[in-house]
């Protein structure tokens, strides 16, 4: 007896493997060490701010799809719109993500100018043409920044979760998307290139770790407070159409008129919101009445 407990040690099994479990453990963390050392962040230019208004404003996006009046990106509808918005002359042409020094569409030409993403474009558009474009008191531009922010990075993850991920909104796009690819290429550049990009980006922003009934509760909740924000009026800020206004039109004629791909789930949660519906094709019928009729040509 020496007055201490007596202590059994593990078996030669249990050694070896806390042993092999520390070495894994070691290895994993200088693997993931040396792999965040080598991953570097890339040089990107900073968004041209102002350009001159002699210039020709040319908008590069997608197509239109089913009966959307504008793209089958609602970030290109949201630009478009916002150009008939404030009566800003442009050419439209559809063209794909090489074409945008940010690799993603929408991108506008202006002289020799070439800016990307639908926020900066539409930014570095008030600039160049401040005269003219209307301008919000400083309580209805934070207004609009907040409705943006709800509708360009909340909104869109969920249309883009149930066009991409959700299985039967992606049967949609194999059929109706890249008309002009023959399968299987189609099919085969749709689920590499794109889908697969769309799931890892919304794993890592957290949306694609929750279940359809979870992101579908999330997107009623940001539907209703879009909804009660327009109330009764005409448009999101009153009797004219702002930014804010171009955001949630290019996310809502999506949900509402690409009857072709988007799991119909997401369209029946839109349609509980009658003012939303009188709301997009309000300004469907006011800004897009020459693209009602269209024939497919691409």
């Amino acid at each position: 007896m020496t007055g201490f407990p007596e202590v059994s040690l593990p078996s030669v099994r249990t050694q070896q493997a806390i042993a092999a479990t520390a070495v894994a453990g070691f290895f994993g963390v200088w693997f993931w060490f040396r792999r965040s050392r080598s991953v570097s962040t890339p040089i990107v230019p900073d968004s041209l701010r102002s350009g001159s208004p002699s210039n020709e404003i040319t908008l590069i996006g997608f197509p239109r799809v089913s009966d959307v009046v504008s793209s089958c990106s609602p970030y290109v509808a949201k630009v478009e719109a916002w150009l008939r918005f404030v009566r800003l002359p442009y050419t439209r042409t559809n063209g794909g993500p090489n074409d945008s020094p940010k690799g993603q569409l929408p991108v506008i030409w202006h002289g020799k100018n070439t800016v990307a993403d639908s926020y900066f474009i539409i930014k570095y558009l008030e600039r160049t043409y401040s005269d003219v474009i209307p301008q919000l008191s400083a309580e209805q531009e934070a207004l609009s920044v907040a409705i943006q922010h709800l509708v360009d990075d909340c909104l869109m993850r969920g249309l883009a979760y149930h066009r991409w991920v959700q299985p039967q909104g992606f049967e949609g796009v194999k059929k109706h998307y890249m008309k002009g690819v023959r399968e299987p290429l189609r099919t085969m550049l749709l689920q590499q290139n794109v889908r697969t990009s769309v799931q890892d980006a919304l794993l890592k922003q957290g949306l694609g770790r929750h279940s359809e009934r979870d992101i579908n509760l999330m997107m009623d909740e940001g539907l209703a407070a879009l909804s009660a924000i327009l109330g009764d009026k005409r448009y999101l800020l009153g009797g004219q159409p702002c930014v804010a206004d171009a955001s949630a039109f290019g996310f809502l004629d999506n949900v509402f008129f690409d009857t072709d791909c988007l799991n119909p789930g997401l369209r029946e949660i839109a349609q509980q919101y009658d003012n939303l519906v009188a709301y997009t094709e309000r300004i469907r019928s006011t800004y897009f009445e020459g693209e009602l009729q269209w024939e497919e040509t691409y």
